[in-house]
């Protein structure tokens, strides 16, 4: 049978079978119809990759294509097998948005509750940027499981509720991704504030402190320099200095305070 495809089948559709990141497609030939849907999924580090299955109608027969062994393996129960095919890998993409979500309510509670670590904006970009690989490719996904489900909607009479059923948990799960990528949006803006509210008061604080050595620093440069030119620098200079200084900062004192009550 492997035989018999590979002689049908155009060699360009053949390509995007063996490439194991093609995005999804639905394309109809002729002789037959090609499959294509990619979902998200995870190696053996944890790290969210990416991986293309392909599947081929032939008259009454399905197959999904193996790109390790580059054969063609036929579903035992055609569209039932195809349904339980698609239902466990929507299933795998599912918990891993699941998880995600989790991720950013965790974040989203230590924000509220405590101060951030320094991995915070490091966990955060790193959560945004897999939300946004899986929404990009639930897009096309969804695209294509619906031309998919249009195409053959006699076909998979009796199964129509089952297949219906994985086209409603990829809109659920692509609407929960876009949710939580603005959550994340909100969570950053609120940090963002946060950060800056700190600065803002960081700021206050030395402009308090370079009001209060300022005039200090004025008063030890003046009388500091060693000549006889200068004013104040007789006997009780500093004194007449002190009580200008004090008397101006008086003033100034009353005229904030009269001023506010009006």
């Amino acid at each position: 049978m492997k035989t018999d495809i590979c002689n049908i089948l155009d060699p360009f559709h053949k390509e995007d079978l063996q490439n194991t990141l093609h995005p999804s497609i639905y394309t109809e030939h002729t002789n037959y119809n090609i499959l294509i849907l990619r979902f998200p999924t995870q190696n053996e580090d944890n790290k969210i990759i990416l991986v293309s299955q392909g599947i081929v109608f032939l008259k009454d027969d399905i197959f999904i294509y193996e790109p390790e062994n580059d054969s063609f393996i036929p579903f035992e129960f055609n569209w039932k097998s195809l349904y339980k095919f698609l239902d466990k890998n929507i299933n795998n993409a599912m918990d891993i948005i699941n998880d995600l979500h989790e991720q950013v309510i965790d974040m989203e509670e230590l924000l509220y509750s405590e101060e951030p670590n320094k991995a915070f904006l490091e966990n955060w970009f790193k959560i945004k940027k897999d939300l946004i690989l899986i929404n990009r490719i639930l897009l096309r996904t969804i695209i294509a499981y619906e031309q998919f489900y249009k195409k053959n909607e006699k076909d998979i009479t009796p199964l129509l509720t089952n297949f219906h059923d994985l086209r409603e948990h990829l809109t659920r799960s692509q609407r929960l991704v876009e949710h939580n990528i603005e959550k994340l949006n909100t969570i950053y803006s609120f940090y963002s504030a946060r950060s800056n509210d700190k600065m803002n008061y960081s700021i206050y604080i030395l402009t308090i402190l370079s009001a209060i050595f300022l005039p200090l620093n004025l008063m030890v440069g003046f009388f500091g320099m060693n000549t006889g030119s200068l004013p104040f620098i007789d006997p009780g200079g500093t004194s007449r200095v002190l009580l200008l200084l004090g008397s101006t900062f008086l003033i100034l004192f009353l005229f904030l305070i009269f001023r506010g009550k009006k």
